[in-house]
């Protein structure tokens, strides 16, 4: 859990990429609830790397960008993509912000795949989620509005950090927890190279956009 400490003066209401963004995962979770054989859909929509690799189904891998396994996914990703992504949504415009959060989805998903390869009997395995196009806007606040206060709350209580070192603090822990879960020879529950992958595509269009803009 995160919240900002300070209100930016930024309306969250007017950035509508990211209430669309929003309102199309809710829909999507609220179809993947009609499956009636309890599965949400996962089989059918999402993104299995051996599927992809055999140019099977290549449309999942947007597709999965949207699903979620049960509501506390889809209730913890939209929660830390409301807190970040209204900031980075004024500050990249409408159209370069939803291109950043798709490829940061995409290359998520990519890295994911790419992953796999190196453990075969996971290729199987479907893949859910908006975390990796999340985490690349999570990496985008924290380059472009890198003193903003936050409040993280890391199970004994709440700790307040700049946006910088939230984005920082989370990138290290999901390289940490991902080569430690391939260590074991597995990944686990959690695709957490799909979060790093989603963070450097993300982390790649800020530094750019930064470089060339004048108030940032």
């Amino acid at each position: 859990m995160v919240v900002e400490l300070r209100g930016d003066q930024i309306p969250f209401y007017k950035q509508y990429v990211s209430v669309l963004i929003i309102i199309i995962n809710i829909i999507v979770f609220i179809v993947q609830l009609t499956d009636p054989t309890g599965n949400m859909y996962v089989y059918e929509a999402a993104f299995v790397p051996s599927e992809f690799f055999a140019s099977q189904k290549v449309w999942t891998i947007l597709s999965a960008m949207f699903m979620h396994a049960d509501i506390m996914h889809i209730l913890m990703n939209m929660w830390f993509f409301y807190v970040v992504a209204d900031n980075c949504e004024y500050a990249l415009g409408h159209a370069l912000y939803l291109i950043t959060y798709l490829l940061s989805g995409l290359c998520a998903a990519l890295l994911h795949a790419f992953i796999t390869t190196l453990i075969p009997e996971l290729m199987d395995v479907p893949s859910l989620g908006a975390s990796g196009a999340i985490f690349g806007i999570i990496a985008v606040y924290g380059i472009l509005f890198p003193k903003n206060r936050l409040a993280l709350f890391l199970g004994y209580g709440f700790v307040k950090m700049s946006a910088l070192y939230f984005a920082i603090f989370y990138f290290i822990l999901q390289i940490v927890y991902g080569l430690s879960e391939l260590a074991l020879g597995g990944l686990g529950g959690v695709a957490y190279f799909a979060h790093i992958g989603g963070f450097i595509a993300g982390a790649i269009i800020a530094v750019l956009f930064k470089m060339y803009s004048k108030k940032y």
